[in-house]
């Protein structure tokens, strides 16, 4: 492993940690704001269909390969204290 993919890795890890936080804040404003039930399961539908769609994109573009996405989502998920054991 060279410097450029230590660099390249701890930049990526620097951005997943940015990506947790603001997701932590996003769901302290949901709970802010007290949206209804309905409402957060339709912009949850929407969000997923979005992504879905952008992942395909992506994919069928040959940006990343499904394995790649797979890989990532797996590093991104936080571990559990299960998981870390």
């Amino acid at each position: 492993m060279d410097i450029l993919d230590l660099w390249w890795n701890s930049n990526q890890e620097l951005q997943l940690r940015e990506v947790r936080q603001q997701i932590e804040r996003l769901q302290l404003e949901r709970d802010v704001r007290r949206m209804n039930a309905p409402d957060l399961a339709a912009e949850n539908a929407e969000l997923r269909l979005r992504l879905g769609l952008l992942v395909r994109l992506l994919i069928t573009k040959g940006v990343l390969t499904a394995e790649e996405y797979a890989r990532l989502i797996a590093e991104a998920r936080p571990t559990t204290r299960s998981d870390a054991v």
